[in-house]
């Protein structure tokens, strides 16, 4: 059986470079493409199987996460493949940060805030399109499409003050995370518009896990004087701090706001922001298909956000 290396080697190109133009890739130069042809022709190569499709090749996108327990990521990932599939491409899921050891792939959507810009930009260079889902940096050959993290903080944040919080905690999540700063300053901006902004606001940071509210819950507890409200870069954490408070017979004393449209699983106070993550995914998808066509499309897309209330 004739592989992709036999004709690498005939064809005097790189593995990789055989892959891109079976797969019709418009990036690769007519005289390569001509002689990784007639190189295949000569040894008889017949396709690839499992990925041939009746009007050619599927294109490989990359989806390259920093988990796949969040909540957010089921929604996301199925609307990307309905849509990626109707245009023969698949997808394949990544967990993980090193993006520039990843091969065989003609697309790459990057929704883990702990890969550098540094190694997106190594990526582009490499003529392969990037869509960044987590992060607001413009770079050329790159389309960003983010939820509106900002106006997300500053409404959940004005939910709460509007019924009757004045004393705040605001928990972040990882230094990396873009989506957590923005939500953050989203936060201090509500604060500041009504006059509330103090030095004795806590702010802490976790990890995005119900783990993690919960040790933040411990550490709140420890103090004195518990806040009015506590607002959460997501809804996990926000849970993991209700199930500590209400374990201490405190649920119902501090007012709670999270990020990402999770309802409560009981009943209690809570303020989130809730994206259509289904419009998200689709926009991601249909934006990585115009910039693999080299079609103009806008470079920073925002998605929006809105609140959901639970009393």
């Amino acid at each position: 059986m004739v592989t992709l290396k036999d004709i690498a080697q005939k064809a005097q190109v790189a593995v990789s470079t055989v892959s891109y133009v079976l797969n019709n890739d418009p990036r690769i130069p007519d005289e390569t493409k001509q002689r990784v042809i007639e190189a295949a022709q000569e040894l008889g190569y017949t396709g690839k199987s499992g990925r041939k499709r009746n009007h050619g090749y599927q294109r490989q996108m990359m989806l390259c996460l920093h988990s796949i327990s969040g909540i957010i990521y089921p929604e996301i990932v199925s609307t990307l493949k309905s849509v990626l599939n109707v245009s023969n491409c698949e997808l394949v899921i990544y967990v993980g940060e090193n993006i520039t050891n990843l091969k065989w792939m003609d697309g790459l959507f990057v929704l883990n805030s702990s890969v550098s810009t540094e190694d997106i930009r190594e990526v582009i260079s490499r003529r392969i399109p990037v869509v960044m889902m987590d992060r607001d940096d413009l770079i050329d050959g790159a389309v960003n499409v983010t939820l509106d993290n900002y106006k997300g903080g500053y409404d959940v944040t004005t939910s709460l003050i509007n019924r009757g919080a004045r004393s705040f905690a605001f928990v972040g999540g990882p230094n990396t995370s873009v989506e957590s700063k923005n939500r953050y300053k989203g936060f201090c901006q509500a604060l500041a518009d009504n006059r509330l902004q103090s030095k004795n606001t806590v702010v802490l940071q976790s990890d995005f896990t119900y783990e993690g509210g919960v040790s933040v819950s411990r550490f709140l507890l420890e103090k004195s004087v518990l806040p009015d409200a506590i607002v959460c870069a997501n809804d996990e954490t926000a849970m993991g701090i209700h199930s500590e408070l209400e374990l201490k017979g405190l649920g119902g004393k501090v007012l709670l706001a999270g990020f990402d449209g999770l309802k409560p699983p009981s009943h209690f106070a809570y303020v989130t922001a809730k994206a259509e993550r289904k419009h998200w995914g689709a926009i991601a998808a249909y934006s990585m298909l115009q910039l693999y066509d080299h079609v103009m499309t806008e470079q920073r897309i925002k998605i929006p956000v809105e609140v959901v209330e639970y009393y």
